[in-house]
């Protein structure tokens, strides 16, 4: 598609265990290896949406990370700024695939914490349609400098800029100290994106959720910068975008799902490929001069693209095309 922009998206990838059988992670009786990392499925979501995506991070010098390099490669992703460590192992997470929330994860973190500020240079970002990245780089003191920097860097250059608190506790040493650097990040980001709960932990306060985001996007008013918009993302029930002065909503798709792993990563990266004009109906202005009418088109999108991955196995494998998300739309008229 001529006139389509890139993005970029910053952070982990890493290799899911999948959980098979059981309840909980120690009552699985088996793990199937499969490529992940929020930010690593979101680039591949993206690229599969019609952009040009690029994806920086770090692996380790190891067989794991061979398999994320060609797993990223092979799905259309630009992976020259995807960094070897060659005496660092690939970082690990062993997940349960239908789990909600922290629960069904576990990290055994290793090179993606690597990532440093000089990796993301602003030759990455000029140009680009929009920038993604999320809250696991926060909790590691190098890719958390790092991910401040891409950001301060992109709003410098006028990019736009995606912030996902995708929230793990078990990464953190309380839920007030990343609360606190999700606040960070967020301020710095031109668009939030987050779920119910991760909406209530940067809240701390009750009410919907149109309210608590409208007193997030109060709170950072004051600020330089702040999120002009906060999407939040609803599961089955669809999903949010919410401004100052409007909201725009989708009440999402039925499906049988069998994995929701990746759902969430499936959503911002076909949100970012909207931004760079990859999808019928965008215009490529960015999420600041979106019309509410641009907006709800988008949300119909992206929740058709994270409805459709929830129902095949896998994080990246499991990423649907531009056809295919078309595709679904026509069928659910």
């Amino acid at each position: 598609m001529s006139g389509v922009g890139r993005v970029v998206l910053i952070g982990e990838v890493l290799v899911d265990f999948l959980g098979e059988g059981g309840a909980a992670l120690e009552e699985a009786r088996a793990f199937r290896p499969s490529p992940g990392g929020a930010p690593a499925n979101a680039a591949v979501a993206a690229a599969r949406a019609g952009a040009s995506a690029a994806f920086v991070g770090s692996v380790g010098g190891d067989a794991f990370g061979r398999l994320l390099r060609q797993a990223l490669v092979g799905a259309g992703v630009d992976g020259a700024l995807l960094r070897t460590h060659p005496t660092l192992f690939t970082t690990l997470a062993f997940v349960l695939p239908l789990a909600r929330g922290d629960a069904g994860f576990q990290f055994l973190r290793g090179a993606d914490a690597a990532l440093a500020p000089g990796d993301v240079g602003d030759e990455v970002l000029r140009g680009a349609a929009g920038l993604g990245c999320g809250g696991v780089s926060l909790s590691a003191p190098e890719s958390r400098a790092a991910t401040l920097h891409a950001l301060q860097r992109a709003r410098a250059l006028g990019v736009p800029a995606c912030f996902d608190v995708n929230w793990r506790p078990r990464l953190w040493p309380s839920a007030s100290a990343g609360a606190a650097a999700a606040r960070e990040a967020a301020a710095l980001a031109e668009v939030l994106k987050c779920n119910e709960a991760e909406l209530e932990l940067l809240a701390d306060a009750e009410g919907s959720a149109e309210d608590r985001a409208r007193r997030l996007l109060a709170a950072s008013r004051g600020a330089p910068g702040g999120p002009a918009a906060v999407v939040v993302t609803r599961a089955e029930r669809g999903a949010l975008w919410v401004t100052p002065d409007a909201v725009a909503a989708h009440p999402g798709f039925e499906v049988q799902a069998v994995d929701a792993v990746g759902a969430g990563d499936c959503f911002l990266g076909t949100m970012l490929a909207w931004w760079a004009g990859a999808a019928p109906g965008s215009s490529a202005v960015g999420p600041a001069a979106m019309s509410i009418a641009e907006a709800e088109q988008m949300l119909r999108r992206c929740c058709a693209a994270a409805a459709l991955q929830t129902t095949r196995p896998g994080a990246m494998a499991a990423m649907p095309d531009r056809g295919e998300v078309d595709a679904f739309l026509r069928a659910r008229g």
